[in-house]
């Protein structure tokens, strides 16, 4: 349990990722604050971490809105004395579109909560930090923020390649407090939301095209890449982008723009329905 009694604040952990990623952290030991808009997913999590005998509150948190995470933090402070671990996870994904139509308002949305939301959380949780010398942040990319996201929009992109930008900042601004900031990188992970939104047969025809580990990655491996970087293993990496995707990034170029527009043109007409 190499984070016994370490306060990990992990947002969007409600579901998906962000509980893969919190259920991991509590199995090391870590007092968990579940941070998510639906405050029935994130106390559900908070059972599942209470059952196993780990330690947990939920806090309800639109982190694109400073008074909120302002007042997340404060609570948090004021359950557990401090923040040690901050994952930034919680990020949307608006309908799949290209740019000539692209509207503002999903424009606005996406990066209100993917890179302005994970500022703002950064910015919350330095006091505490810097008092204490010492703390890890990991925001999750994607490796939309690496190279561009291919099944996605230009908004998810701007939004991610954002957050690696504000990683590497953090990690050098923060370095003489001796606090590290990494981002992970998924590829494709196989989470609820992505099985519900998409068929087996779309699924493989992209572990096979994309993948050459031949799968997704599961939500419990993202958690075991964020618990190391927020372990004291992890203390000489900093400002680093670490992309936990089956060797996805090495792949040769194949043109899918055929395939992207005709899947956006599905959810159109979807959406219809």
């Amino acid at each position: 349990m190499e984070l016994k009694d370490k306060v990990a604040v992990v947002t969007g952990s409600g579901r998906g990722i962000g509980e893969g990623i919190a259920l991991v952290l509590a199995r090391e030991g870590a007092r968990l604050v579940i941070v998510d808009m639906n405050l029935d997913d994130a106390n559900g999590v908070v059972k599942k971490i209470a059952a196993k005998g780990g330690k947990a509150i939920a806090i309800r948190t639109d982190i694109s809105k400073k008074i909120e995470v302002g007042a997340m933090v404060a609570e948090t402070v004021k359950q557990f004395g401090t923040v040690d671990i901050l994952v930034n996870n919680a990020g949307i994904e608006g309908p799949p579109t290209l740019v000539k139509d692209l509207p503002e308002a999903q424009w606005d949305r996406v990066l209100a909560i993917n890179l302005k939301g994970t500022f703002l959380c950064c910015q919350a949780v330095l006091p505490p930090m810097m008092a204490q010398k010492k703390g890890k942040i990991v925001n999750i990319a994607s490796t939309a923020a690496i190279r561009m996201t291919f099944f996605g929009s230009a908004d998810y992109t701007v939004s991610k390649h954002g957050v690696a930008g504000l990683t590497q900042h953090l990690a050098w601004e923060l370095a003489d407090s001796n606090i590290t900031v990494n981002a992970v990188c998924p590829g494709g992970v196989l989470t609820p939301l992505m099985e519900q939104h998409t068929t087996a047969e779309y699924r493989h025809t992209v572990e096979e095209r994309l993948i050459p580990l031949g799968r997704m990655c599961t939500i419990g491996e993202i958690g075991e890449s964020v618990s190391f970087l927020a372990s004291n293993r992890a203390d000489m990496i900093t400002g680093q982008l670490l992309a936990v995707d089956g060797g996805l990034l090495t792949g040769f170029g194949e043109d899918l723009r055929a395939v992207v527009r005709k899947r956006m043109e599905d959810v159109k007409a979807a959406s219809k329905h």
